[in-house]
């Protein structure tokens, strides 16, 4: 049996369960909506859910595509500190079961839900990936004589606004000379681009698609800023092979089965490594491209397939 946990909106999920149907693989899915009830008698674990009792020794594989597993429905009193307590024996139980689910073949996890960018960066330059030059200090923002900066956030993606504030994970080019006050962020020199790329690594191999961005004034800094009325062309790209064993370095490294990773090459002919995406969205490479990424998904779950390779 395969066990995959997700968030009840993501399609990309749906499409991997329709081709493990295909395969006649068993599967069950958990949502970050689902309440779910755990037993344990002499280390024997079983997961409850509405309509289903999962023995945890019955599930072969694991995929971790987002979101999280709630365990146990405890009813909340009027004393805060018994509530922190009763939170607290919900985290133990939950710790645990990511423990008896880290024993099975896994694409990712919980636990990588989250890379520090700060420390990917550093390893990413120590297997020899080229980053823009960075640094994360307000003070001597002044000091700095890059001709052009970008800012973006260091902590994972965030859209929204607290109060009157508007914060977003958007990259923008750094206007010094409107700055009044400045939190911490990450400061990059600006590279001058001919396109971005994203690719999506699994378990070793590398599909990438090309992002012609720079055409349009609306992506050329970030084309995460999609223009829907005049989109960016897109096209399947093949990285170098020394890149690519990069990459694959990089991840072992931050023990990332997979991920969503942007990169760009620069005008003077130069891979850039960005940023890597633990749970970030691979559909959008999949469908240009032909790539089929849910299928090897499901292909690279199946016990069956690992066997055979």
């Amino acid at each position: 049996m395969i066990l995959i946990i997700s968030d009840e909106h993501d399609m990309s999920t749906n499409i991997v369960i329709d081709w493990l149907d295909s395969f006649q693989i068993n599967w069950i899915r958990i949502n970050d909506t689902d309440e779910c009830e755990m037993s344990v008698v002499d280390s024997k674990t079983w997961i409850k859910l509405t309509n289903i009792t999962v023995d945890v020794d019955d599930i072969q594989a694991v995929w971790y595509r987002r979101g999280f597993i709630s365990i146990g429905n405890f009813e909340k009193l009027g004393i805060s500190k018994f509530n922190s307590y009763l939170s607290h024996n919900k985290g133990v139980l939950h710790e645990y079961l990511q423990y008896k689910l880290s024993k099975k073949r896994q694409i990712n996890s919980f636990s990588k839900a989250n890379v520090n960018k700060l420390i990917v960066n550093d390893i990413a330059k120590e297997v020899g990936l080229k980053i823009p030059e960075f640094y994360i200090d307000n003070k001597v923002l002044k000091d700095k004589k890059y001709k052009k900066a970008i800012t973006k956030p260091i902590t994972p993606s965030f859209v929204g606004g607290i109060d009157d504030i508007k914060i977003d994970s958007y990259t923008k080019i750094l206007q010094k000379d409107r700055i009044k006050s400045f939190s911490t962020s990450l400061i990059q020199e600006y590279i001058e681009k001919k396109f971005e790329i994203r690719t999506f690594y699994l378990l070793g191999k590398c599909w990438s698609m090309a992002i012609l961005s720079q055409g349009d004034l609306k992506t050329q800094v970030d084309f995460r800023r999609y223009n829907n009325d005049l989109p960016n062309r897109t096209v399947p790209f093949k990285l170098p092979e020394s890149i690519e064993n990069m990459i694959d370095q990089l991840m072992k490294r931050v023990s990332l089965e997979s991920g969503s990773i942007d990169l760009m090459y620069s005008t003077d002919h130069q891979f850039y490594f960005l940023e890597v995406n633990p749970v970030g969205q691979f559909d959008m490479v999949s469908y240009p491209c032909n790539y089929h990424l849910e299928k090897e998904i499901a292909l690279h779950l199946n016990s069956d397939y690992e066997t055979e390779k």
